[in-house]
């Protein structure tokens, strides 16, 4: 009983930072960026990891229709960055993430994903997996108003999911990535965007070099020792197994499970949808 005490009494996702990945970060040095701004190494790093991201992500995500990509300090900078340089007004489905209403208040659109009031004037912000859930969904079928609106993509919780294909809408300006949920490298600050046309903020920082060299250093060693569906591997069958103990529905990702029960109430992000989203965390124990 108190397990069930902390998993409705926790509001967040947190996904520690599991003994062999901290195990692997400590083959990281600082003094192994210490490069002088414009002198082209940080951007040849920066190259490199983001050809290993399109192929690492290609499976789930195709990114061609989006030629330009850009550092970040984890999904929360993007945000920053986007909405700092956003001139049009932006709308949420329920059960989004919550920051970027910290920054700039947005229009919730809809009381449920299948009854969706979409502004087809608005920028649409839009996660999947969703942030309401950690489920995948179809974005082309979600709603008929998509097809008019701009779509940010926020696409944090890859890496921390099966395979599972992202039909990407043609409209869709900017995708965001993170390493923080699959790894649990939170403290990391570790994010990519991927924009069709240059960024209005970071493609001028991307042009001086102006970033965090050490970022791209872990993303390498990362992608470089894990794939994109690793984690899911390793956790699915110890997400079952809390799940049947329990009584929750497992969600896409491994740290995440939905429940009907009133008792959960509490984290229940969509008002009239009875799924609540639980984090999982609390029950780690390796």
């Amino acid at each position: 009983m108190e397990y069930k005490k902390e998993l409705r009494n926790n509001p967040w996702v947190d996904v520690p930072c599991t003994a062999d990945v901290w195990n692997l970060l400590k083959e990281i040095r600082v003094s192994d960026t210490y490069y002088r701004r414009g002198d082209g190494q940080a951007t040849q790093d920066l190259d490199w990891v983001e050809a290993t991201h399109r192929n690492w992500v290609n499976e789930i995500i195709d990114l061609s229709e989006f030629p330009y990509c850009y550092f970040t300090n984890g999904t929360t900078d993007a945000i920053h960055h986007w909405l700092m340089t956003e001139t049009r007004e932006w709308q949420h489905f329920q059960g989004e993430y919550e920051y970027p209403g910290l920054i700039k208040p947005g229009t919730d659109c809809c009381i449920g994903y299948k009854d969706s009031i979409v502004d087809p004037e608005k920028v649409l912000y839009i996660s999947t997996p969703s942030a309401a859930d950690g489920n995948f969904f179809n974005l082309k079928d979600l709603h008929p108003t998509l097809s008019k609106v701009g779509i940010i993509l926020d696409c944090t919780y890859v890496s921390s999911t099966n395979i599972h294909k992202i039909d990407v809408p043609q409209n869709t300006e900017q995708v965001f990535f993170s390493f923080s949920k699959g790894f649990g490298l939170v403290g990391q600050r570790l994010g990519l965007v991927y924009t069709k046309k240059p960024h209005k903020s970071l493609h001028t920082l991307k042009e001086f070099e102006n970033w965090n060299y050490g970022g791209p250093k872990i993303m390498e060693l990362i992608m470089s020792n894990y794939k994109v569906d690793t984690m899911w591997k390793i956790h699915r069958a110890w997400q079952l197994e809390m799940c049947k103990e329990y009584s929750l529905i497992p969600s896409d990702c491994f740290f995440l499970a939905t429940t009907g029960d009133p008792y959960y109430k509490r984290r229940r992000r969509m008002k009239y949808n009875p799924a609540a989203r639980l984090c999982l965390t609390p029950l780690i124990k390796w």
